[in-house]
């Protein structure tokens, strides 16, 4: 045993050392979505720095095709926040911005084998955030010490229990890609581990999103069904565990629910209200919030919980027009017949992972955490891939032949 975690511990220094300069930041971003909350942050802004500011990188990123749409995207995320004077939301657009450039970032980076290890890597520590969100509710309920959880439910490392949900979402629809290319049983394991945090997290959103997101992987991209089939009828079971059990979620019973939809109704109602007042560009980043310390309202709350009424409520109908131009972007990538035959895995893993989020974006804006953002932008740059494999291809041919004339 202790020779094969040796063996294990040298073959992922091996790995760690065959990486690029590039591919270190990002996997040392990866690791950092694990660290609680605005820490994560860090290396990521280090990165988009540093990819600005370092001229082949720069260089690089400006060849990708997308390169123009982010970078004139700029005034639209400051320019409603300066008139609005909402200068928290000034700072929250900039944010946007830069993660837009993070995510350019990465398309010039990503390809295949990179793109699967951190994937691997990202499952690897979403078993060890399950084991702190268990250790967590433990502190929780026999202590009564609560490190993470927020009233009642895990949030593990990702700061509100919704997040986590999302994460789950995301963890499981990657580890089950995984699955499909290495038929690998530990996949399954840190699969189902990570369905666990179903019962913790408690996020009833995350439930539908991640079970439309299984039945469409399953039927529309004709995926190893069998493994789609047991991983939902568990996740099914875990729902059924909870409703039965009231111990795990005292947010079930009937008149927590409809509290719940009418919150939602009045806060949708708000949001619907104000965006009329100014539909083109929007109040800025956190416009909900900002607009409830202004009218002073009894909750100050961060967002519209629902992504297009935050996007407009934020950006107005310029701000949704361009995130929907560049969905579509992606889209027409992923749609390319020669991505569909060589990368139809990758496809597939990216299109749900899309359909999960905006399922999930019906009743909340699970995409506005740090960790959450970052964990999405790392599936989409798969759509990148394809463009990569081929610039390395002909930059290997090239040596090759260089090498044939001048050695």
């Amino acid at each position: 045993m202790t020779a094969k975690i040796k063996y294990k511990f040298e073959r992922a220094l091996q790995r760690w050392s065959e990486l690029n300069t590039d591919e270190r930041i990002i996997a040392v971003c990866a690791i950092a979505l694990f660290l609680p909350y605005f820490i994560g942050a860090v290396p990521c802004l280090f990165a988009v720095f540093r990819a600005l500011l370092h001229p082949g990188v720069r260089n690089r990123m400006t060849s990708v095709s997308s390169s123009g749409y982010i970078y004139a995207a700029f005034p639209i995320f400051v320019f409603p926040a300066i008139v609005f004077r909402n200068w928290f939301g000034l700072l929250g657009g900039v944010i946007i911005w830069l993660t837009l450039v993070f995510m350019l970032y990465l398309f010039t980076v990503m390809r295949v084998r990179f793109y699967n290890n951190v994937i691997d890597l990202m499952l690897i520590l979403s078993v060890f955030a399950m084991i702190i969100g268990v250790v967590d509710r433990l502190l929780y309920a026999f202590y009564g010490i609560k490190i993470f959880i927020v009233l009642g439910r895990t949030a593990s490392v990702f700061w509100n229990p919704n997040f986590y949900g999302y994460m789950i979402e995301l963890f499981v629809l990657m580890a089950l890609y995984r699955f499909e290319k290495r038929h690998s049983p530990w996949y399954l394991v840190i699969l189902f581990v990570n369905l666990g945090g179903i019962l913790l997290c408690d996020c009833r959103t995350a439930w539908a999103a991640l079970g439309a997101a299984l039945l469409i992987y399953a039927v529309h991209y004709k995926h190893n069904v069998k493994w789609v089939v047991i991983t939902m009828l568990i996740t099914v079971a875990l729902v059924i565990l909870i409703l039965l059990v009231p111990m795990f979620s005292g947010r079930l019973a009937t008149n927590i629910i409809n509290y719940d939809v009418d919150k939602r109704s009045k806060i949708w109602g708000d949001a619907i209200h104000w965006i009329k007042h100014q539909p083109v560009y929007g109040y800025g980043m956190n416009g909900y919030r900002e607009i409830c310390i202004r009218t002073h309202a009894p909750r100050v709350r961060w967002h519209s919980h629902n992504m297009i009424l935050n996007v407009m409520l934020d950006f107005g109908v310029v701000g949704l027009a361009y995130f929907s131009a560049m969905i579509g972007r992606i889209v027409k990538v992923l749609n390319k017949p020669q991505f569909c035959v060589i990368y139809s895995q990758i496809r597939s893993l990216i299109m749900v992972a899309g359909l999960a989020t905006l399922i999930h974006g019906v009743t909340d804006v699970p995409i506005l955490g740090v960790q959450s953002a970052v964990g999405l932008i790392i599936i989409v740059s798969g759509c990148s891939v394809e463009r990569n494999e081929r610039v390395f291809r002909r930059l290997s041919n090239f040596c090759e032949i260089y090498e044939k004339q001048y050695t």
